[in-house]
């Protein structure tokens, strides 16, 4: 067990190493830069061989992903092998690589220069070289509108290619706003002029790659995040492309409202330039050198939302680096380099609700008993509104070792803790899988209340469509010992985490380097 878990954080700190270097602007050009250097500090990671999972070079054992499956499969499969594989097809880097063999071409160069356009299963991701789209509809339509499949109609997006039209009309099934591409791509057509700058047919020409996405609610983080982490994911189905991890891409965003989001400053982890939307081409025929449709925040059997998990896995290597990837692009600081305390305390944080419904009366009794436990806790509550600055509720939540919430969107915080940290869903209001299973995707320990003797709601709460009873529409007190039980336990798992040990000892060492420093300059 000792050995397993010394590989485990060897493992982990190359992981942290690679994708320090991997999610650069340019990956092969940093890569050979770092080479070349002789003071680049992951030179000894760019000849381990390790890989993210998808390549079909990249053998199990140095792929990113650390997925494990410790609990019961119920009956989802028959092995542990098989358990394991599941849970990578379904939720980690396999899903990638599934997506990537899955991708047929729809309409196909005979000629350089000529269009392309290659897809995955049902259209839920596709990409093209040379494309046409026509815009000009839109000019008449003046109210905004967001989730509209009628934004194409027939002979509005094409390109010069011998089109696969029997396949396309396979493909397109999945009939809906934000489960695929099918309402936009199914009106593609062969052109006979060439799509390219001096092209007729184009009043505009975008040059640079443009990622057209569909979102989902960007006034709620669980939602938001949805649009993000596909995107993020996308990059991955979109591996050929030797800039994958370039932020000199355009985000076109397929609706006519103007954006707006508290969570907006993350668009900037993948885009260095201004948004755009439906309205900056309307009335123009737009021709793009490069376009990808991500993968949408809704899809049949997609990930995140609503996903169908196999039960007992968890540690997503996928989700893992989706988090190291916004963490490092908004320039998030590691927890090792803010906490230089000579005794650390197991840092925990409330997330307030100030809204009408699952508030915690009893709210300041359970951060009194916290702050008089004898275990020390450092004890932080705090309010995320929308005029919150994003950035930093992130660096709030990475230097968090156990998080408390009620159920709701706040919650999807989690994806941004330390690795070694817990999630405490105060309760989960019925809704019992949703957080558990991006606690579990993500690899962070996950506990909720489950004694109901010993909470009290407010009253039997009421639906606000229909009236009726409903857990989520209602406010709760908890009782204190209780309360105090499940958060020692989620302390016990932090305090025993072997990153978070290895946390300790670093800050320590670098600690007692200081103070040793400061005694040679008396």
């Amino acid at each position: 067990m000792f050995m397993e878990t010394r590989i485990s954080i060897f493992v982990s700190l190359l992981i942290s190493l690679l994708i320090s270097v991997l999610i650069l602007k340019e990956v092969v050009y940093e890569a050979q830069k770092c080479h070349n250097s002789n003071s680049c500090i992951y030179k000894n990671v760019l000849d381990t061989g390790l890989c993210w999972g998808y390549e079909t070079n990249c053998p199990q054992h140095l792929g990113y992903s650390n997925a494990h499956c410790p609990g019961d499969h119920k009956g989802w499969v028959s092995s542990k092998h098989q358990q394991l594989q599941t849970f990578i097809n379904q939720a980690d880097f396999g899903f990638v690589k599934q997506q990537i063999l899955s991708k047929t071409t729809m309409c196909a160069p005979t000629a350089d220069g000529e269009s392309l356009l290659e897809c995955s299963s049902y259209l839920q991701f596709c990409r093209g070289k040379n494309l046409y789209l026509d815009f000009r509809d839109l000019s008449a339509r003046k109210e905004s509108f967001r989730y509209k499949m009628d934004v194409l109609k027939k002979g509005q997006i094409g390109g010069k290619c011998k089109l696969d039209k029997s396949r396309l009309h396979s493909e397109a099934t999945h009939q809906s706003p934000l489960q695929s591409w099918a309402p936009e791509i199914q009106h593609f057509e062969e052109l006979s002029d060439m799509v390219n700058e001096e092209s007729q047919i184009c009043d505009v020409f975008i040059d640079k790659p443009t990622f057209i996405m569909k979102i989902d609610a960007a006034v709620n983080m669980y939602h938001h995040f949805c649009d993000f982490f596909n995107l993020y994911t996308s990059l991955h189905v979109n591996e050929t492309h030797s800039k994958m991890f370039s932020r000199d891409i355009n985000i076109l965003i397929w609706e006519t409202y103007t954006y707006h989001s508290n969570f907006g400053i993350t668009w900037s982890a993948f885009t260095q330039n201004p948004l755009m939307n439906l309205r900056t081409f309307q009335g123009k025929r737009v021709c793009f050198r490069e376009a990808v449709f991500p993968l949408l925040p809704r899809m049949i059997f997609g990930l995140y939302y609503n996903t169908p998990i196999v039960w007992g896995c968890k540690e997503s290597g996928l989700f893992h680096a989706f988090s190291k990837f916004i963490l490092h692009r908004l320039k998030i600081p590691k927890r090792n380099a803010i906490d230089q305390v000579t005794k650390p305390k197991i840092k925990i944080l409330l997330l307030s609700r100030n809204t009408q419904y699952r508030r915690i009366l009893n709210e300041q009794a359970l951060l009194d008993a916290l702050r008089l436990s004898p275990r020390q806790y450092s004890v932080k509550r705090v309010e995320f509104t929308h005029e919150t600055d994003f950035r930093h509720q992130l660096r709030i939540i990475h230097e968090t070792d156990i998080f408390i919430g009620m159920h709701g969107a706040g919650l999807t915080h989690l994806l941004f803790l330390p690795d070694w940290a817990a999630v405490f869903e105060l309760y989960n209001c019925g809704d019992e899988h949703c957080y558990a299973d991006l606690a579990r995707l993500r690899g962070i320990h996950y506990q909720t209340w489950t004694n109901h003797i010993k909470l009290k709601p407010q009253d039997e709460g009421h639906h606000p469509s229909d009236g009726g009873p409903h857990a989520k529409f209602t406010n709760y007190s908890f009782d204190t010992e209780e309360f105090i039980r499940i958060v020692n336990l989620a302390a016990d798992h932090v305090a025993n985490h072997p990153a978070y040990r290895h946390m300790l000892s670093h800050i320590r060492e670098s600690t007692t380097g200081s103070q040793h420093l400061r005694s040679d300059e008396l």
